[in-house]
């Protein structure tokens, strides 16, 4: 399962916006994946006060001078970013590359991960001042719910990496899982040496014929991680995710495809109004 893993180079790309949220985020995916073969790129978004959700291309008139002037801050910001990154970095199995593109971040990053084959998305994440209890900002809810390509990870900005002793996947039992789906997880289980938490808040008496099947699966698809079968009862979901992760010092929470019953039918609605700035903890996505 894992013998492809530290060989294969992981294609990862690292939004920026030249923010010190943004840097800690891209600091944080260096030590995730410091055992890891990667190749990074950095990539910043010019003209970004476009709606995060278009994906038009955006054409420059001949001339324009906001664009050039835009176009210019982009280029010798990334070129300033990128020895800052390497020093941080100096890891003989991290390559970098940066990418400058006029569009908004939503299209860029479609374009980046079709041209450049990404396995991953890790940006930083922030509210929309201080005091703002929504941990999200507008740009990360909108990539974590229209990027489907790929995992989106999601890092709280003050938040260091120490290690990934412990991550929280939350399951009904409910999807059949494959191990296709999986395999970033126990890739980063495997490289970090984590234990994986699979958490179920029970509603139901116990588990139907279907249900265990499915727990069955998990546990072929775990096999060769650490990995250990949580259950908590008698709380709502999102407060018992949240009070498990308290307890037990969790590291990294993993949601599995938005359209599960842990995440309704709208993520955003789900991370903005459920989630809120308690889950101060880096959050992976995986959609469809």
């Amino acid at each position: 399962m894992f013998q492809d893993y530290e060989t294969m180079e992981k294609r990862i790309v690292l939004p920026t916006d030249f923010s010190n949220n943004a840097l800690n985020a891209i600091e944080y995916a260096i030590d995730l994946h410091k055992n890891q073969k990667c190749v990074f790129y950095i990539l910043n978004a010019f003209w970004g006060d476009k709606e995060p959700t278009d994906i038009a291309p955006l054409i420059p008139e001949r001339g324009d001078v906001e664009y050039t002037s835009a176009k210019k801050f982009s280029e010798d910001g990334l070129t300033t970013l990128l020895p800052i990154v390497q020093l941080r970095s100096k890891n003989s199995k991290h390559r970098y590359h940066t990418l400058s593109s006029y569009s908004s971040l939503l299209f860029a990053l479609k374009d980046s991960i079709a041209k450049n084959n990404i396995e991953l998305v890790v940006m930083g994440t922030k509210g929309t001042s201080d005091e703002e209890e929504t941990l999200f900002g507008s740009n990360t809810l909108s990539i974590m719910e229209y990027i489907t390509e790929c995992p989106i990870l999601a890092v709280p900005g003050h938040y260091t990496f120490s290690g990934l002793k412990k991550i929280v996947f939350p399951t009904d039992y409910e999807m059949v899982f494959n191990e296709n789906k999986l395999k970033y997880i126990l890739e980063i289980a495997k490289s970090n040496k984590s234990e994986i938490q699979i958490l179920h808040i029970k509603k139901e008496r116990k588990l139907d014929e279907s249900q265990e099947k499915n727990k069955g699966i998990l546990e072929s698809i775990f096999k060769g991680v650490a990995y250990s079968f949580h259950v908590l009862t008698g709380i709502a979901v999102n407060k018992g995710i949240h009070s498990f992760i308290e307890s037990e010092t969790c590291d990294l929470v993993v949601f599995l495809d938005e359209k599960s019953n842990y995440l309704g039918n709208e993520l955003p609605k789900f991370l903005v109004k459920e989630i809120k700035s308690h889950l101060m903890i880096p959050v992976l996505v995986i959609n469809p």
